[in-house]
């Protein structure tokens, strides 16, 4: 990676960082699923990997672990792609990871506490069948 992107990167808030680390890797998402963009999946699986690396000095410490984790996640794909039978286990993840990063960052609204109540949901659906 060049040193001017590394500089530019490290002048950005690290909402501004976490929003342009979730774009890299919508941009994995989208183009993992295209054995001719692998290239593409190869360059933005390091980039992000570099972003986290250059992003952990501003991150908000309940962050860490979760980019840690991520930056581990990033290079064990980035070393092993392509992998033909997980393109679209990549790009789910991938797409997955964007959206937490947008959502940390704040441009996401953060979800309401409710919960979404599935067992009861789950007894209504059993009985409506059983009554049938």
């Amino acid at each position: 990676m060049s040193q001017s992107l590394r500089e530019r990167y490290q002048q950005m808030t690290w909402e501004r960082q976490a929003g342009n680390l979730a774009s890299t890797l919508a941009r994995v998402a989208n183009n993992a699923i295209i054995p001719e963009h692998d290239k593409t999946v190869v360059k933005s699986l390091r980039e992000s990997t570099c972003f986290i690396e250059w992003c952990l000095p501003n991150i908000p410490a309940e962050y860490l672990l979760d980019l840690a984790n991520l930056q581990r996640e990033l290079r064990a794909w980035w070393r092993v792609w392509p992998v033909e039978g997980a393109r679209q286990l990549l790009a789910l993840h991938a797409r997955h990871q964007s959206d937490r990063l947008l959502q940390m960052a704040g441009y996401y609204p953060q979800a309401e506490s409710k919960s979404l109540d599935l067992t009861a949901k789950s007894k209504d659906l059993d009985s409506a069948s059983l009554d049938n």
